[in-house]
């Protein structure tokens, strides 16, 4: 599949406060809230990822947040996985490998909801954190730029010719990364943002068009906000 997205980002309209407007599919189609031809002049870097794939299903990872207050880093933290993990889906499309990984992360989801307050749940599917980095390692990257109050761009790297089991790889070892690192809070957030993208993609809107690249990260943190809002519904900020 073609990397043209890596190059391009892509914009999410909603920001760390937890106000986000609500969905319209049919506003993120017209490309609304979407910077054009260098119309924004400034963006500030506020997170990276770093996924060091070894051998024998083994990596490490790495993030860094701008924020040094909870709410902003953890949603900076989770919106960039979504969107990266956005990205491996679409890098993977149209072969057995992207419809497996989707299979494996939803799996993953379920084990994190019903581990709900408990130990955080192991969600690699055979893959593993590693200490250090293999000598042989593949490197791995996500970059998440913020261009205004509500609009993000995004950039992913990957090795050359990457091996779609190393791409998977690099996902599960993400999230086995994000499951042990976030409170609770925060890993009810992920899960359920996870759940709303799963719901995007189930919807028909695929992961094989560009035009999922925003809109399904943006339902899923809206997803999460929207459940986690209601009344009685967020587990303890531990």
């Amino acid at each position: 599949m073609p990397d043209d997205a890596d190059a391009a980002g892509v914009m999410v309209v909603c920001d760390a406060s937890g106000q986000a407007p609500a969905y319209d599919d049919t506003r993120v189609e017209r490309g609304e809230g979407m910077a054009l031809g260098g119309l924004f002049s400034a963006r500030e870097l506020v997170a990276t990822a770093r996924v060091a794939v070894g051998p024998d299903n083994t990596g490490t990872v790495e993030t860094w947040t701008l924020s040094d207050t909870r709410q902003e880093s953890a949603y900076h933290t989770i919106l960039q996985f979504l969107m990266y993990y956005a990205r491996m889906m679409f890098f993977l499309s149209f072969r057995d490998t992207a419809n497996e990984l989707f299979d494996m992360v939803n799996e993953s989801v379920e084990a994190m909801i019903a581990a709900a307050e408990g130990p955080a749940p192991v969600v690699g599917h055979g893959w593993s954190l590693a200490g250090e980095d293999a000598v042989d390692a593949r490197v791995y990257g996500a970059e998440l730029f913020r261009l205004g109050p509500r609009d993000y761009k995004s950039k992913a790297s990957k090795p050359e010719e990457p091996d779609d089991a190393d791409v998977q790889g690099s996902v599960l070892l993400y999230l086995e990364y994000l499951m042990a690192t976030l409170p609770v809070l925060e890993r009810a957030y992920l899960a359920l943002a996870l759940k709303g993208m799963a719901e995007y993609y189930e919807k028909g809107k695929h992961w094989h068009t560009t035009k999922s690249l925003h809109p399904a990260p943006a339902y899923g943190m809206n997803y999460a906000r929207r459940i986690l809002e209601k009344p009685g519904s967020q587990p303890s900020r531990r």
